[in-house]
């Protein structure tokens, strides 16, 4: 016991000289889990419906969604006009968490951060989705996640991972001089909190 306590006093005198030298971090690592939104499904998946607006205030242009498309190996450019991104769309009885359109081509994603899957949801997707142009569907989870419930659609759908996403984003983000602080804190939120 008496060997503890000049080793407690050690690790307090490094605490407090990194603590005066400002190299002591505490608390959220991010604006996004400072407002306690680092795992909420629908705020994650709203930050990159915004960065996948090739007209979006971000300040990266089409650069993620190009990223994406060339991720999920799609034809296309994110430049292309028309080119619409839409969050929770509905269609009869299933929501999709996020939709791309493009003119030639289309990305469904459902979207988990640690929820589980509704009943027959990715199906139910496939279903609602399928007659769009050159549908692709995404399962967009942390860390490699079997889609469980796509059973007759099982081979229509494609993985990713939000520390996947997060290096599409930082890939578009790195030559750009000039982009929205959000996106930093977007990409950090994602490598911070979503590593699995």
């Amino acid at each position: 016991m008496s060997q503890w306590k000049p080793r407690l006093a050690d690790m307090r005198a490094t605490q407090q000289a990194l603590l005066v030298s400002r190299r002591w971090r505490g608390g959220p690592r991010t604006l996004l889990a400072a407002l306690d939104l680092q795992y909420r499904e629908l705020a994650v998946t709203a930050g990159l419906a915004w960065l996948l607006r090739p007209d979006g205030h971000h300040g990266l242009g089409p650069a993620v969604l190009d990223g994406l498309l060339d991720h999920l190996e799609i034809d296309g450019s994110g430049a292309d006009p028309g080119v619409r991104v839409v969050l929770e769309e509905q269609r009869e009885e299933t929501r999709a968490d996020l939709v791309v359109y493009g003119p030639s081509w289309t990305i469904v994603v459902e979207a988990k951060t640690f929820a589980v899957e509704q009943e027959r949801q990715l199906d139910r997707l496939h279903a609602r989705w399928s007659d769009e142009p050159t549908p692709c569907f995404v399962f967009l989870a942390r860390g490699e996640r079997l889609p469980l419930t796509a059973v007759a659609s099982r081979t229509a759908w494609s993985g990713l991972t939000w520390r996947e996403v997060a290096e599409i984003a930082r890939t578009a983000a790195g030559p750009m001089a000039e982009v929205a602080p959000g996106v930093h804190d977007y990409i950090a939120t994602l490598e911070a909190y979503h590593r699995a």
